[in-house]
């Protein structure tokens, strides 16, 4: 199945960066319940988002036999959902070292980083413009 990703614009790159933004990351089981955590470790590598997985046991088995996402990050007023595809799943080079280096400061062990492509991205801030799609 081939997805079309999209670039994530900056307002949202910069809610994603940010370690005061709140961050949750979403997932649905095989029986279709959905699962939502919250996700600290959010970060970009290029123009994919990434998510390190550490004790994220439900959301890896349901990663595996659904590999569609969505994030929602927010800050203040300003929030958005972003629907993304797992890309990858790394457990060695440049995205796991960086990963790994800003979550042992935590005495936090990385399993492996989870590589995400955008497909969507929503407007759900406390605004006019809440519920609109940004791209």
């Amino acid at each position: 199945m081939t997805t079309n990703t999209v670039s994530i614009p900056e307002p949202v790159a910069r809610l994603i960066k940010s370690p005061e933004a709140h961050k949750v990351l979403a997932t649905v089981s095989p029986e279709g319940e959905p699962h939502a955590i919250v996700c600290a470790s959010l970060g970009l590598f290029d123009e994919h988002i990434c998510a390190a997985d550490v004790f994220m046991t439900r959301t890896v088995m349901n990663l595996e036999k659904n590999p569609t996402a969505e994030f929602l990050v927010w800050m203040g007023k300003d929030a958005y959902s972003i629907k993304a595809t797992v890309a990858d799943r790394v457990t060695e080079g440049p995205i796991f070292d960086k990963m790994s280096a800003s979550l042992e400061k935590f005495n936090m062990t990385v399993e492996a980083v989870y590589v995400f492509a955008a497909t969507e991205i929503w407007d759900e801030s406390a605004s006019k413009t809440a519920g609109e799609k940004v791209i």
